[in-house]
């Protein structure tokens, strides 16, 4: 993908632009699927695109390295991270772990008013045919029915955990394809957490995340057989 053309979509950014702010464009095309796995990040491409210094660049590739988006090579530089099938199972498993422990809490006291929101997430999520928009719904849906607020570690962790494979999902719409799928497992576990059942709603989202998984490695297997150049992250 055109990384030129992907940052001229973009915001210009200040001249003395802090590196958050360099972070955040950066960390927009590559959640967002416009930039995939293994494009290269030159710096004073990056710099002359957005329209600021050096300074804020290197900081903010430094700072998308950290959070798992960014990987930097001898010889070559930054490029964006790219994930094995191994790296997004154990990254599944992972959530499944957090999320686990965020939905018990969920269930015991999550507000009527939420649950109610969360079924307007839902009704959203089946109209919609915007890859970009399902996806936002996904993330709305699941930080909701969790219950993150007052719990910002917990959040941020989950959070840093979503970005790293909903990039994969928003290329190609994959997260479209299995719609179908997800849409029932998410009315599945709402079910379960407005009914208070912690042990439902464990084995629901477990279930959820663990397909999830499967078929986002089988999505990766199939594209790289199909045309090797067309697999997300390659």
């Amino acid at each position: 993908m055109d990384l030129a053309g992907v940052l001229t979509r973009m915001p210009r950014v200040r001249k003395q632009a802090t590196h958050e702010l360099v972070a955040s464009v950066l960390r927009e095309a590559i959640t967002a699927g416009h930039l995939r796995g293994n494009e290269p990040l030159p710096q004073d491409e990056i710099a002359a695109q957005l329209d600021v210094s050096h300074i804020p660049v290197r900081e903010a590739l430094r700072q998308l390295q950290s959070e798992g988006l960014v990987t930097y090579q001898q010889n070559r530089g930054a490029s964006v991270a790219a994930l094995t099938p191994e790296e997004i199972r154990e990254i599944y498993e992972i959530r499944a772990i957090l999320e686990t422990a965020a939905i018990t809490q969920a269930c015991a006291d999550i507000a009527p008013e939420k649950l109610k929101r969360a079924v307007r997430i839902l009704a959203e999520s089946e109209r919609t045919d915007d890859p970009a928009r399902w996806g936002s719904l996904d993330v709305e849906f699941h930080e909701l029915i969790y219950a993150l607020e007052g719990r910002p570690r917990l959040h941020e962790l989950i959070a840093g955990l979503l970005r790293r494979v909903d990039r994969y999902w928003l290329s190609h719409g994959l997260m479209l394809r299995h719609r179908s799928e997800f849409e029932q497992e998410h009315r599945a576990l709402l079910g379960a957490v407005a009914q208070g059942d912690v042990g439902g709603a464990g084995r629901c989202l477990q279930g959820h995340l663990a397909g999830a998984s499967r078929r986002l490695i089988a999505e990766m297997v199939r594209l790289e057989a199909a045309a090797p150049s067309s697999l997300p992250g390659a």
